[in-house]
């Protein structure tokens, strides 16, 4: 009966939660941030103007996604794909393929990356689908949790479904606890309930960086704000083009008001005589307008930690490693950010392994099978000769083989076996053409 009770009442207070002023907040800003990401901009700035403007519909609305820019640039975790190996049986080696394989779980990473770069916290939870494995990215905006002593000590996991027809009435919850997964309506009911069949929550929160008092992580204010403003500077320099670009027009000599006046290129206007007419220069502040959002743009790439030229224009841009390395800020911040998602694949592989133990009969991990990850390692750009003698001295050392020289070179070789064989085939054709010649 105690056990019952403080289920019961862990649901009331995920849901009390769920629908205060504050989570809903979180939630809007979760959501604001996932649209200026993905070019969904429009909606935000006609609410600006509506505010600030009394006839907002003779502005033009325009934007630059600046904080995609940022944001990508920022996520250098996975620059290329990490070489992940499971510390095993052949059998648990080819079962993790082919799971890499069907949840697409590089690409997937990639974008936790940026979305963690984005909101600060998100989460990632393997699911059984369709018979195999697949990965969902969970984002704040429909989550609510519990945690206990710290918040990495996850208690339970709410997901809110948002019915496509808009209605309140018609949201339902997902709740998971280690022991239960609950269905409930719009109103905090339970409408249906089964046991866990994995006894574990299968979600791995995804931080920024390491959480101390709260589960929800804050910051990057200053480039969603950044962002507003170049949007209103960028439609203020609309309107000023449209309105003064072209000069106030004026006319000189016209007393009789019954005549109709044109101005524009291709109109012509019938004058008094000695009547003038022109266009008067209005001095609109076309460069300063311009210089206040290079300015705006600048700043926020420098106190992000790029360098000023990362959101240049220029169609010569910075590859993924000329940009950090030379760096030491973004050097460092990669480094921690490396430590973080090495932690992060470990716990979801865990959690992998369980849920395909579960669902699968025949094929299963073992408990001490475990994942190395070996992240990709930019360096400073060489030419090909100086790359060349550079493995003849690392192989003179023995410090490497042909084999990683191989994998180097072919970022499609995922294992040693792969590029080993690869090798061998290469000497094989090069034994042919030899005899051949002769």
């Amino acid at each position: 009966m105690l056990w019952n009770s403080l289920v019961e009442d862990a649901l009331k207070k995920t849901y009390q939660n769920a629908i205060s002023l504050g989570t809903q907040a979180r939630k809007a800003e979760a959501v604001k941030r996932l649209s200026f990401y993905h070019d969904e901009q429009l909606e935000y700035i006609e609410a600006q103007l509506k505010k600030h403007f009394a006839q907002p519909e003779k502005l033009t609305a325009c934007f630059l996604n600046v904080v995609k820019k940022v944001i990508n640039n920022l996520s250098m975790v996975y620059l290329d794909s990490p070489f992940r190996t499971v510390d095993g049986t052949e059998g648990e080696q080819a079962v993790f393929k082919e799971i890499v394989s069907t949840t697409g779980l590089t690409l997937k990473m990639k974008t936790v990356n940026r979305y963690t770069k984005l909101l600060k916290t998100v989460l990632v939870r393997p699911v059984w689908r369709k018979g195999r494995m697949d990965l969902d990215v969970l984002t704040p905006d429909i989550l609510d949790v519990t945690w206990g002593d710290t918040p990495e000590d996850l208690l339970s996991v709410m997901i809110t479904h948002y019915p496509d027809s808009g209605r309140k009435d018609e949201m339902t919850y997902s709740l998971w606890t280690t022991d239960e997964i609950k269905e409930l309506d719009y109103r905090g009911n339970v409408t249906a309930s089964e046991r866990n069949p994995y006894m574990i929550l299968p979600f791995i929160p995804v931080w920024d960086r390491m959480p101390t008092s709260d589960f929800w992580l804050g910051g990057g204010d200053d480039l969603i704000i950044a962002q507003e403003a170049i949007n209103e500077k960028l439609t203020d320099l609309l309107y000023v083009i449209r309105m003064q670009g072209f000069g106030a027009p004026w006319i000189k000599g016209l007393e009789d008001t019954s005549y109709q006046v044109f101005f524009g290129p291709g109109s012509v206007t019938k004058l008094p005589i000695d009547g003038e007419m022109g266009f008067a220069k209005t001095n609109a502040p076309i460069t300063e307008i311009l210089e206040a959002i290079t300015f705006l743009i600048k700043q926020v790439s420098i106190h992000n930690g790029l360098s000023a030229s990362a959101l240049s224009t220029d169609p010569t841009e910075e590859s993924g490693v000329a940009r950090i390395v030379g760096n030491r800020e973004l050097e460092e911040m990669r480094r921690d950010d490396i430590e973080l998602f090495r932690r992060y694949e470990g716990q979801l592989f865990e959690v992998i392994k369980k849920i395909w133990n579960y669902h699968e009969s025949g094929r299963k991990f073992s408990d001490k099978a475990t994942l190395q990850i070996d992240f990709f390692d930019p360096k400073p750009q060489t030419s090909l000769k100086d790359q060349a003698e550079t493995w003849d001295r690392l192989m003179d050392m023995g410090v490497i083989s042909p084999v990683d020289v191989v994998m180097e070179r072919n970022r499609d070789l995922k294992t040693r076996e792969e590029a080993l064989a690869h090798l061998l085939k290469l000497q094989q054709e090069r034994e042919q053409l030899t005899e051949r010649s002769f």
